[in-house]
């Protein structure tokens, strides 16, 4: 199928041809005389045009023209290449510099004929080259060329033109899957059983796997899913298998197959495992028989595991019973694919393209894509040309296999054969993303751009022209609550269409499976898997060069160097230490992709890149500042310096960038001065200064950038001025726009936003002032996602948000609100948390004071509306925190696919209709503080009511209910009873660590009950997400914790362990990190546990029921000062009946401590020593009623100010020296009946300060 790159010729030619042509009448072909020179050279790639088309359709059954098309190809290269040097050369010379003095112009200026040479040399390479051409051109005439009858390219449409058309499904496979699921019950009983998936590319198998692999069948099984692909690597395989089963080798980078045989003897050991092996090409029976043995290692494990292969061979060698073949679509169902494709019913002529069309369906070998595909390049053909894919000798083109894939394959080739040359080089330059790859659509265009493919108004059609024919596809569908950023658009490519593209590319693109032995150095592209080395010599001439797997590599200053023809350089999978200065010798280079550089700065050699369009520093948190010379590089397009936090300023020449179209300053923290730099740049499209927090008030420069179409100033110190947002009435393009605050200013907006018809994001929250909408707001027919949250103020809600009809996600938290209009039918999401009304008395003059909850008739009426109007879209339902909200009609069962209800806070909720449980789409409830509910509806087996979720054993005995939060994310989360859960798997498969809402968790075992796994196992499994707040763990009974506890959660602020009589050892060696500062730790009934390595930082101690803790301190560091000022860490430490023998000298950890709270923690009297503890000590609570004295240092505390002693009903009277006390300012003595004498010199506080305070009581 190599014929199939000669199809690029055309393509290529058009791009050399454009350069040639831009030349020509231009500044340097004038000076250095060479315009007549390109005027020839382009004459002579017209002439070879005109037989290029016939040529590239001869190719594909001519092997000679296909070798013709080749070498006319490698020459355009050259050509290309030659172009580009040649501007590169002379630039020094012919463009004005804005440096104080260039030598070369200086010498160019001086003594004119040096400029002499550089044209004699361009003038005879291109006549050198001319004559190269007509060598080429005249083998041509060896071949019988013959002309086709329908030559004209035909239209490609864009996807955006047949939006109407829902995409086409898989067809039939839920009937097969239930077989696969029926085989596999009743082969479930071995240690592990193998069903291989095989049929042909394009099938439809790794959609069928899945179908399998989320079955609510393998619920308490731990899921684990390997792309295996033609490169067959036992270890990678094992590696892989590792890392997803256990929390600690996330990135396991076993080198030996005997320690990957030791780590999953361990994982798989008594366990249920569920893999998914896709993609298997590797047919040597020994290492089949050798992955069988690597899964067989778990002692009393259970594991089962679908393969999917393309051939029956594979299958039946690896198979532990009977494979599953997947059986094509019949003709009729291909012809219905094509049909829907295509538009088929809407056409005059679908009588006599009926049969026609039928024929070219059973070409599709059963298989959808294929069909897909077809359809769609088929709707813009005329009848003839419909006749011309039928006949077309491609589908008869020789083929080293003669098989049903060669056939698929066929229908591919032929949608691609009649691609315009522009998308066909587009297409194939996606060979250059490994097979599986999520592809941003941005940084896809960029790259076009960069390699001279298309422009970027024109790669945005090329994508969608390409996800009409199915070549590209989005990589997932947006989720319900999933935000819509219009900017972040992920693809990919199935399989058979990547494997379409390498075989275009095959003789273009260096991959990492073919090695480095680049033969007559013909390659143009690279995909490398290894950033370490020196790049080879060999690969000068190379135009892209991508870097796969490589973040365990440390990027080589000449990983890149040698190869000065780079357009497009991608290190975003490589860990960069630091940017090579000879960064700056790709003259040609348009793209960089550098983020996470971890050095201080960028070289200055980077502002050399003159033809730079692309550049991308994201993360990279240690740079200081760019190069002063950064707006020389006066091509820049698009620049991305978000999470650079600690750039101060830009350089003073970035406002030359006037290209500027993408600039994304977010999280730039530290950044100031950007509103004078704006001013210059009025070609940006897209501006983000999110979370710019001393950028200053707003400026009025954002007026004139009238191209913008996505602006984002969130929480940015734009927002917080006071000011009007006038500047936004020139701001009519855009589509995206967050202007959402905690501390906004802002009171109203312009008028004019009626008018930004191609809005589509809307973000207003926290305009805690504003009073009103603009009047037109309804005419916002294209806007999609509404947030008016925390709006308190805004009235005429309702009149506002008539004729919003395409809205989808809609969030009206603490909002006036008492009805919701007929028309928004779309939605999808929609929160109406903690709505107010305005009290009557403070009409005329409101504040967010003067609003009190919807009332319990209102909500009556305002909840019913919701359940009456057609909502048939509504997914996820958010009333929560409305207080008044008594009951939930009945009509509720009318939304048919809501998925998420939240009733959380709704404090006087009495009542939910039992008929809930009906709603079949219902997953999730949530009802937390609903305090006079009487009782939980029952749901129904997939649903589950939240934050509270009880852990329960399955009916069956072989699984518990835990696998129910796989979808769950919600902000808070307690998970009771974990001793039902049956297998380690189970907990594993929920994905605790990707649920990034959650901020509070609680994890609680029953005591003193049986257990199904061990704590420590099944904790290990509960890793909680880095955005966690705060952690309970209650009831564990293991004797040691897993490692993360607490090291793996950054952002922790508060920790509770009880009830652990068996914990012995907590290291925490490995727990938070330096600066950060938790505000409270509990350890409560852990009579055990002894801490082991550094204390963390905390600042409130609460030890309760824990002797052996106090005693371990001893033996522990302990950081006591902040790192940011010289105040101690500790600022309390609260004992409670911990009676051992007790060392004080624990203190000694905690200088500078100011409270200390002792609670029935034995006798004191005989610790004398701890007064020099406890001079800084400013307030002291001791309490303990079998005290029978107070302890003689108590009157000599030199710093304390406030006393309190309760509880100690043995002690009979106050020492005489704590009359020192009077010099402070309180004393507190309570429930101390036993003290039947009060000393005089008590009544001397009253004298020496009006402030003290002496309370005794009892």
């Amino acid at each position: 199928m190599a014929a199939l790159g000669g199809m690029l010729a055309a393509a290529i030619l058009k791009v050399v041809g454009d350069q040639v042509g831009s030349l020509i009448g231009g500044q340097i072909a004038l000076q250095m005389n060479l315009d007549k020179d390109l005027k020839k050279m382009k004459m002579a790639l017209e002439s070879v045009k005109a037989v290029l088309k016939v040529a590239e359709r001869q190719s594909i059954t001519d092997e000679l023209t296909g070798l013709w098309l080749k070498r006319l190809k490698d020459f355009l290269y050259e050509v290309s290449d030659m172009i580009d040097e040649f501007e590169a050369d002379t630039q020094a010379i012919t463009q004005p510099s804005t440096r104080k003095f260039s030598f070369k112009k200086y010498l160019a200026n001086m003594i004119p004929c040096l400029t002499i040479g550089p044209n004699i040399t361009m003038a005879n390479r291109m006549k050198n080259m001319r004559d190269d051409l007509k060598v080429i051109t005249d083998q041509h005439k060896e071949f019988t060329l013959t002309n086709c009858t329908n030559v004209n390219e035909p239209k490609v449409t864009d996807i955006r033109e047949t939006s109407s058309t829902r995409e086409t499904q898989i067809i039939g496979r839920t009937e097969e899957r239930d077989i696969i699921l029926a085989s596999l019950s009743e082969s479930m009983t071995e240690d592990i059983t193998i069903l291989p998936i095989y049929g042909i590319g394009g099938l439809g198998k790794t959609t069928l796997a899945k179908m399998v692999y989320n079955s609510s069948q393998f619920n308490e099984y731990s899921p684990v899913w390997v792309y295996v692909s033609q490169t067959f690597d036992l270890i990678k395989i094992g590696n892989s298998i590792i890392s997803q089963l256990s929390e600690k080798d996330k990135e396991s980078g076993y080198t030996g197959k005997q320690m990957i045989h030791n780590s999953l003897e361990k994982l798989l050991a008594k366990k249920k495992i569920l893999i998914v092996l896709d993609d298997l090409w590797e047919d040597n029976i020994s290492q089949l028989e050798e992955l069988k043995d690597m899964l067989k290692v778990g002692e009393s494990s259970k594991v089962v595991v679908i393969a999917t292969t393309r051939s029956e061979g594979i299958a039946k060698k690896v198979s532990t019973i009977q494979p599953y073949k997947l059986a094509p679509l019949t003709d009729d169902m291909c012809w219905s694919i094509i049909k829907q494709k295509s538009a088929f019913e809407s056409r005059g002529d679908k009588e006599q393209l009926e049969e026609i069309g039928k024929v070219i369906a059973r070409k599709c070998a059963g298989v959808a894509l294929a069909a897909k595909s077809l359809g769609h390049t088929l709707q813009s053909m005329k009848s003839g040309q419909w006749e011309s894919v039928r006949d077309s000798n491609i589908w008869t083109a020789p083929s080293l296999e003669d098989t049903s894939s060669t056939q698929v394959l066929a229908s591919l080739k032929l949608s691609y054969s009649v691609m315009p040359s522009y998308l066909k080089l587009c297409f194939a330059y996606c060979a250059i993303f490994p097979k599986g790859q999520k592809i941003l659509k941005d940084d896809l265009i960029h790259q076009w751009v960069s390699l001279g493919f298309s422009t970027w108004e024109l790669g945005e059609k090329y994508i969608s022209q390409l996800l009409g024919l199915s070549f590209l596809e989005h990589s997932k569908a947006s989720s319900t609550v999933e935000l819509y950023d219009e900017d972040i658009i992920l693809l990919t490519m199935h399989d058979l269409v990547h494997d379409l593209a390498r075989s275009v590319m095959d003789d273009e693109i260096l991959l990492v499976v073919k090695g480095n032995n680049a033969e007559e150095s013909c390659y143009h592209y690279a995909l490398l898997d290894d950033c370490s080395k020196p790049l080879g010599s060999d690969l000068s001439k190379i135009r892209a060069l991508r870097f796969m797997v490589c973040k365990k590599y440390k990027l080589h200053d000449d990983a890149f160097s040698s190869a000065k023809s780079l357009r497009v350089l991608d290190l975003s999978e490589c860990t960069i230490h630091k940017l090579a200065y000879c960064i700056g010798d790709l003259k040609q280079l348009r793209y960089l992709n550098a983020p996470t550089v971890q050095d201080a700065k960028i070289p200055d050699s980077i502002t050399k890149l003159s033809k730079l369009i692309y550049l991308n520093l994201h993360g990279s948190d240690r740079i200081l500042a760019l190069p002063e010379s950064i707006g020389e590089i006066e091509g820049l397009m698009y620049i991305d310096l978000s999470s650079c936090f600690k750039i101060k300023k830009l350089p003073e020449s970035f406002r030359r960038l006037q290209k500027l179209a993408h600039l994304d300053l977010s999280s730039c923290w530290s950044i100031e001065g950007i509103s004078v730099l704006l001013e210059s740049l009025t070609q940006l499209e897209y501006l983000n200064l999110s979370k710019c927090t001393n950028i200053g008030d707003t400026p009025e420069v954002l007026c004139g950038l009238s191209k913008l179409q996505y602006l984002n100033l969130s929480y940015s110190s734009y927002l917080e001025c006071g000011k009007e947002a006038e500047f936004l009435s020139a701001l009519t393009k855009l589509e995206y726009l967050n202007l959402s605050s905690w501390n906004c200013k802002l009171t109203k907006l312009p008028e004019s936003l009626g008018r930004f018809t191609q809005l589509k994001y809307l973000n207003l929250s926290g305009w805690r002032d504003m009073k009103k909408l603009p009047r037109l707001f309804g005419s916002l027919k294209n806007l999609l996602h509404l947030d008016l949250s925390r709006c308190f103020m805004v009235d005429g809600v309702h009149e506002a948000l008539v004729g919003l009809t395409s809205l989808q996600h809609l969030n009206l938290q603490d909002t006036q609100l008492s009805l919701l209009p007929d028309d928004l039918i779309k939605l999808r999401y929609l929160k109406l948390s903690g709505l107010r009304n305005i009290l009557v008395e403070y009409l005329d003059e409101p504040n967010i004071d003067a609003f009190s909850f919807l009332s319990a008739v209102t909500w009556d009426i305002l909840i019913n509306q919701i359940c009456r109007i057609n909502l048939s879209e509504l997914e996820h339902l958010d009333l929560s925190e409305n207080y008044h909200m008594e009951r939930i009609p009945e009509s509720i069962c009318s939304l048919t696919k809501l998925h998420t209800l939240n009733l959380s806070g709704c404090t006087y909720l009495a009542k939910i209709p039992a008929s809930i449980c009906t709603v079949g789409s219902l997953k999730f409830l949530y009802l937390k503080d609903c305090a006079m509910l009487p009782e939980i509806p029952q749901l129904g087996s997939s649903a589950i009511s939240l934050p509270h979720f009880v852990v329960c054993a399955g009916n069956d005995g072989s699984s518990s209910n835990i696998v129910l939060l796989k979808s769950t994310d919600p902000f808070e989360l307690l998970i009771t009873q974990l001793e039902n859960v049956k297998s380690a798997g189970e907990a594993h498969s929920i994905k605790l660590m990707e649920k990034q809402s959650i901020r509070m968790l609680k994890l609680e075992w029953t005591q003193g009950v049986d257990r199904f796994v061990d704590d420590k196992m099944l904790l290990e499994k509960l890793v909680p997400p880095s955005t966690l707040r705060k952690l309970e763990i209650s009831g564990y009974n293991s004797v040691i914790f897993p490692g993360w506890v607490v090291g793996q959660l950054p952002n922790l602020d508060s920790l509770v362990l009880r009830d652990m009589p068996n914990l012995e050892e907590w290291d925490t060696s490995y727990s938070t990190g330096e600066e950060n500062v938790l505000t409270r730790v509990q350890i409560n009934g852990c009579a055990m546990l002894r801490m082991k390595g550094p204390l963390p930082k905390v600042k409130i101690w609460e030890i309760r029921c824990s002797d052996n803790v106090l005693s371990s301190w001893n033996e522990c560091i302990v950081s006591h000062i902040s790192a940011s000022s010289s105040s101690p860490v500790t600022t309390m430490v609260s004992v409670s009946d911990c009676k051992g023998p007790h060392q004080w000298r624990w203190l000694q950890h905690f200088p500078g401590l100011p409270s200390l709270y002792i609670d029935n923690c034995g006798d004191l009297t005989g610790s004398p020593g701890i007064i020099q503890l406890l001079s800084s000590l400013e307030e002291l609570w001791i309490g303990d009623k079998h005290m029978e004295e107070l302890p003689i240092w108590l009157g000599e505390l030199p710093s304390l100010n406030n006393l309190y002693i309760r509880d100690i009903n043995g002690v009979k009277e106050l020492k005489e020296n704590m009359r020192q006390l009077t010099e402070h300012e309180s004393l507190e003595l309570g429930f101390c009946s036993s003290i039947s004498v009060v000393p005089q010199w008590i009544g001397e506080f009253t004298l020496l300060k009006r402030d003290i305070s002496v309370f005794i009581y009892d």
